[in-house]
């Protein structure tokens, strides 16, 4: 008996030592991890950033960001507003890239870990606004065994590095390219006017349907081509984007499509095409030009100031649209673009001939 408990305490013993030592391992494993990973960039101010210059392709091709009026521009594209979203996915990217551990402080290894402006996956920099740069970094692209190195530029210490992030590198990259997003039931007329010819679709008085105005005898819709024209502007992308001063002055901009929305808002966009591309230069309006007054000495309801409401915010709409795409020529992306000059000869067909009607034999009653 007495050896029994001496056997069972003997067992409790030594689980008690395993798990002791696994604990240790367990908290060692997380103490290291903790202790050898910090992050790339330390301190770095967002706000202190003035310019953010990225080269890529083994230092061939270089995108800029500038600071302008508080907001980022992209200089490659004749300072066109960048987008905040893909700016702020830069700078978190970089801020968080996190090391592992000390390769190398060895310059002359840096070409073989490719971390080096000509041999780099991409090269990100920061500058203040006198031009002085606050930081920048080096990161290699993965390896066969999918290892990423990084550095900074102004240091020779290289680190394997947790996770390789997606640097965007290309100016459209940081451009939102989304120009217009109109859903249908918002729509209550478009025109399109070409050299060739000019139409107009329509809501139908349902709401269901779309018409064309004056349609001409003998014709009807060719499958759906006429939805996809009436629906153009639904999401429309352009691949690229011009100062008005500095696109090319062979654009002719011969051609007009107008979305008119049932809120009374209008858009126009002026149509050139040039190489197979299509260009456009875009304009919004409102149609009412009565202003919205508040009436002395009377009580509105709830309904009139909602409508006024709505109209005031439609407006400022509009004065913001046309704040921010004045000015700029776009080429329009496919596959949306053709929708924009489509002529009417590609939206109707003949309608088909109706079939001749057969008279009914009838035999009559023998006499």
């Amino acid at each position: 008996m007495r050896n029994r408990k001496l056997a069972v305490l003997g067992m409790i013993t030594a689980l008690m030592v395993g798990w002791a030592i696994l604990q240790n391992r367990i908290s060692q494993n997380v103490n290291t991890a903790d202790f050898s990973s910090s992050a790339l960039i330390e301190g770095l101010q967002i706000e202190s950033v003035a310019g953010i210059t990225i080269t890529s392709e083994k230092g061939e091709k270089i995108t800029t960001l500038d600071r302008t009026g508080g907001v980022f521009v992209v200089a490659d594209k004749d300072n066109y507003p960048a987008d905040v979203a893909a700016v702020n996915a830069l700078f978190n990217g970089c801020l968080d890239i996190r090391t592992r551990e000390k390769t190398t402080d060895n310059p002359n290894n840096h070409a073989d870990l490719e971390v080096t402006p000509q041999t780099a996956r991409s090269v990100v920099s920061f500058s203040d606004a006198d031009g002085g740069q606050i930081v920048a970094l080096v990161l290699s692209p993965s390896n066969e065994k999918g290892e990423a190195f990084a550095r900074l530029l102004s240091e020779t210490g290289v680190y394997s590095i947790q996770y390789l992030p997606q640097i965007k590198t290309d100016p459209m990259d940081f451009v939102d390219a989304q120009l217009f997003q109109v859903s249908q039931d918002q729509l209550s007329s478009i025109a399109v006017r070409t050299p060739e010819d000019s139409y107009i679709l329509t809501v139908s008085d349902d709401g269901a349907g779309i018409e064309l105005q004056d349609m001409p005898a003998g014709k009807q819709y060719k499958e759906t081509v006429y939805k996809s024209v009436f629906g153009a502007l639904s999401s429309l992308r352009f691949g690229d984007v011009v100062s008005d001063e500095n696109a090319s002055q062979e654009l002719q901009f011969d051609s007009l499509y107008t979305c008119k929305l049932k809120d009374k808002t209008v858009y126009k966009l002026m149509l050139a095409k040039k190489d197979g591309e299509i260009y456009a230069k875009v304009l919004a309006d409102y149609l009412d030009k009565t202003p919205v007054e508040k009436t002395v000495g009377q009580v509105e309801s709830e309904e009139e100031l909602k409508v006024k409401e709505a109209k005031l915010l439609a407006i400022d709409a509009v004065k913001a649209f046309n704040k921010k795409h004045g000015g700029w020529v776009y080429q329009i992306a496919a596959p949306n673009a053709e929708n924009l000059m489509k002529p009417l000869s590609e939206i109707l067909e003949d309608s088909p001939e109706p079939e001749p009607e057969t008279a009914e034999l009838t035999e009559k009653p023998l006499a």
